[in-house]
């Protein structure tokens, strides 16, 4: 039993480290760590706050909650759900103005909607 789920494994891995090295195309710097891709965005914490949860209406997620994150108040976490799916987007500032967004779709991650996330987000900035 153990060897067929090690060559499963062994089967599957390169499939999914391709899918997330696709997911880290186009826009700004973005990294994907499984299922998980943070954005640094040249813009102020508020306005990218704001436009985060503007973009979240537009992808018809309902928001559930937000909460700050560490010692920062210029932090947080806005948690929501589109369908069954779980939304988290965490909003840091890395500067005076840089701001770091980090969005998992769903337990695994959803490359689709991550990429679609930012696209919308890059626009609502006046970015592209």
């Amino acid at each position: 039993m153990n060897k067929r789920l090690l060559l499963i494994m062994m089967v599957l891995s390169p499939i999914l480290l391709a899918a997330c090295s696709m997911a880290s195309g186009g826009g700004p710097l973005a990294t994907v760590y499984t299922g998980q891709s943070t954005h640094y965005y040249p813009t102020a914490f508020q306005p990218t706050f704001a436009a985060a949860t503007r973009v979240l209406g537009q992808m018809h997620c309902v928001i559930l909650h937000t909460e700050s994150v560490g010692t920062s108040p210029q932090s947080g976490i806005i948690h929501a759900r589109n369908g069954h799916m779980l939304v988290d987007v965490t909003i840091m500032p890395k500067g005076p103005q840089v701001t770091a967004v980090a969005t998992r779709f769903g337990l695994l991650g959803s490359v689709q909607d991550d990429q679609h996330f930012h696209i919308l987000l890059k626009a609502a900035l006046g970015l592209g």
